[in-house]
């Protein structure tokens, strides 16, 4: 029932959450910090639990990581023109500051298989599964089309399954994609009908869709057990006050705002490791 609630959730309270966050990237482009931490607030669960299914390291570690982090996007504030290109420098700094994939032993053997995913994978996993994010919101962080990015996560969830993507068929591939589709979009009984048909021509994809529907819930659990105690995460604000005191924001060309403005292409690279 919770894959039927979702598309109703993004189009009601999501869309309160996202024009509160935007007017708060608004009044953060003109210096005001108390906004800019009220607008980091809303990402610092993500950010952690990537940090966290990346690689091992301290509370400690990761706090120091989110404070590069959010300061490099505190100094580049001025050049994003849209809530989509904040969160494209989040996505980018994140990956780029991530393994590609680690082999470190984990007691967690779901926290395990996330830790070998590609970086890229691994964010779209977290953030569309963990976090709520609609396919939408993760195409423009992403800056994939929304077929890329179904096949993507398909092919994420059967890794973290224990299933090779490899090794289905090109008729298998393309029905998980259809189902990975249909888990966004607001039921319709035509369609789910016509999907379940196709799927009886292949008996293991009703299974590993099972483990699909599994597969949530416990990243849920996993994001909510790593999660910042509210210690460590008035810590980690205290020092984002700090830093971004002592780090000024960058003002951008007009000929970047104008280009920006189009096609969110200039900023500096952000630094987090």
């Amino acid at each position: 029932m919770d894959y039927l609630r979702r598309p109703l959730e993004r189009l009601t309270g999501c869309d309160t959450r996202r024009k509160t966050a935007r007017a708060r990237l608004k009044a953060a482009k003109n210096a005001d910090r108390e906004q800019y931490l009220a607008l980091v607030d809303d990402y610092i669960d993500l950010a952690q639990t990537y940090l966290h299914g990346s690689a091992t390291e301290s509370s400690e570690q990761r706090i120091a990581t989110m404070t590069r982090l959010f300061t490099g996007i505190w100094q580049n504030l001025p050049y994003a023109e849209r809530l989509s290109d904040v969160e494209y420098m989040l996505s980018q700094a994140l990956i780029a500051s991530a393994p590609a994939a680690s082999s470190a032993p984990s007691p967690d053997a779901r926290l395990g298989k996330l830790r070998q995913l590609p970086p890229q994978a691994r964010f779209a996993l977290l953030a569309y599964h963990s976090l709520n994010w609609s396919i939408h919101w993760l195409t423009l962080a992403l800056r994939i089309k929304a077929p890329a990015l179904h096949q993507l996560l398909c092919q994420a969830r059967c890794e973290i399954c224990a299933v090779s993507w490899d090794s289905l068929a090109v008729e298998e591939q393309d029905c998980l994609v259809a189902i990975s589709a249909t888990l966004e979009q607001s039921p319709n009984l035509q369609t789910n009908q016509a999907l379940h048909q196709k799927s009886q021509a292949y008996p293991r994809i009703m299974r590993i869709k099972a483990q699909w529907l599994e597969l949530r819930p416990e990243l849920v659990e996993l994001r909510l057990r790593n999660s910042l105690s509210p210690s460590a995460r008035q810590h980690l604000l205290a020092n984002l006050r700090r830093s971004t005191r002592a780090h000024a924001m960058q003002q951008p060309a007009l000929v970047d705002r104008i280009i920006n403005s189009v096609q969110f292409s200039r900023h500096d690279a952000i630094q987090v490791g």
